[in-house]
């Protein structure tokens, strides 16, 4: 009987403490355009990061990764936000004016999470850029 309780015991993860408080939506781009960057040609955007969940959060980090069509990646922590006082209950950031470089690559996948000053990490949000989405 006590191993059939400590296989119900693990199999009954509290799967809300895993949860992250803060969602973000689904990304979406404005003003797409063409950009010098250092590995070459790029695209200029406005991303903006709907988010739910908050509650007297400040913003810390817009943690970001991006990984182009041939695997190679780039992360990092922007803090160019930071204290940036997110509104209660759901909000919209706007990462704008951003050069992201494609090199050779057709395409960017390009995920975003926020940390706010208290160490909560919002769920992850992503977005696939094109390397045409600015000739339109």
């Amino acid at each position: 009987m006590a191993l059939l309780f400590i296989l119900f015991s693990i199999g009954c993860s509290n799967d809300d403490e895993d949860r992250p408080s803060i969602v973000l939506g689904e990304l979406r781009v404005e003003d797409p355009n063409f950009c010098a960057h250092s590995s070459g040609t790029g695209g200029r955007y406005d991303i903006i990061i709907p988010y739910s969940g908050t509650q007297n959060d400040v913003l810390k980090h817009i943690l970001y990764e991006g990984t182009l069509d041939d695997g190679k990646t780039d992360s990092g922590a922007l803090d160019q936000f930071e204290g940036f006082e997110l509104e209660d209950g759901d909000g919209e950031l706007n990462w704008g004016n951003i050069c992201l470089g494609f090199a050779d690559s057709a395409w960017l996948d390009f995920e975003i999470r926020i940390e706010t000053t208290e160490g909560k990490i919002s769920s992850a949000s992503s977005i696939r850029l094109n390397r045409t989405d600015f000739d339109n």
